[in-house]
């Protein structure tokens, strides 16, 4: 990395400006100063990870999405992947149109890797054996994922059999269980997350991200209790993005049982304390084998009957 300077600030002194801009939310600015900073920047390629570079264009990235310029951003994002270790081809291509489709920040990266672990737990269930449900959609990007990544297998699907459970109007108030400990900055930021109301996104918009899939069913309300009375299917397939304690655990209760052999539920939110307690005492209790991945999700496998 090279150190000339942007203007008449130093590479050091340039970056302390963009966290000053950043937590100021001085957007404009900060897209000024991002764009200098990586002028003067010569990383080789790939892009280290810790390097000025790769910090520095997340911040760019950031600082054009807040200003409402999504598609310029996930453009930025695609050129920020290029210089970077990139997924599979055609993964790549349905995030980055994910991205646009539900107006999502693409940041932070590690959700891209949180993604593809998704949708590959999901192709590793059988395709013709039952529903699929999303528990907890947000802008709806990980139902785009895996509708579009069913799209692979049938171009002429719509989103049949696929339904999206959430209050659309953010988190419920947290539990007892679902208190965050630890004086650390993710312990922090996760706090500052961990509140009701957080993540709301309306049914309107949501259904507007995921206009190409037109038959989803949609099924506002809290849960569990948004549960009873949904009509009786199996599932292949649920997703858990809820966070807290209560709607996870009861969750786990309705959709375990009607999986199909083979079929998987997987929670997105095990680094978040209410979500793990739920997930880890359900296997426990039922004696199932609860998977990890490498970058924060837990996942069960309903056993497929013996040959």
């Amino acid at each position: 990395m090279t150190t000339s300077q942007p203007g008449a600030m130093s590479v050091v002194d340039a970056v302390a400006k963009a966290n000053e801009l950043y937590a100021g939310r001085q957007w404009a600015a900060l897209e000024g100063l991002t764009g200098a900073i990586l002028g003067s920047l010569a990383d080789p390629v790939p892009l280290p990870t810790k390097s000025a570079s790769y910090y520095v264009h997340q911040l760019l990235i950031e600082s054009v999405h807040r200003q409402g310029r999504t598609d310029e951003a996930v453009t930025r994002f695609g050129e920020f992947l290029r210089l970077t270790e990139r997924p599979p081809a055609a993964f790549e291509a349905l995030y980055l149109e994910g991205l646009r489709q539900t107006g999502t920040l693409p940041l932070p990266v590690t959700r891209l890797a949180r993604q593809l672990a998704l949708v590959r737990l999901f192709e590793g269930t059988p395709a013709s054996a039952g529903a699929v449900a999303e528990c907890g959609c947000f802008r709806g990007m990980s139902s785009y994922l895996l509708c579009g990544a069913t799209r692979w297998r049938r171009p002429d699907y719509r989103g049949e059999d696929y339904h999206v459970f959430d209050s659309f109007a953010g988190l419920s108030a947290p539990g007892p269980e679902d208190v965050i400990a630890g004086a650390d900055p993710q312990s922090g930021r996760m706090r500052s997350m961990n509140l009701e109301g957080a993540f709301t996104a309306s049914l309107e918009d949501v259904k507007r991200h995921l206009a190409e899939f037109p038959a989803i069913e949609f099924h506002p309300g809290w849960l569990p209790e948004s549960l009873a009375g949904v009509p009786e299917r199996t599932y292949r397939f649920a997703h858990l993005d809820v966070d807290l304690y209560a709607p996870t655990a009861g969750a786990l209760a309705y959709f375990y049982p009607r999986l199909a052999p083979g079929g998987r539920i997987v929670c997105d939110d095990y680094s978040w304390p209410g979500a793990k307690r739920a997930i880890d005492a359900f296997a426990g209790s039922a004696g199932i084998r609860l998977e990890t991945t490498a970058v924060g999700q837990a996942w069960i496998e309903r056993k497929r009957e013996a040959a």
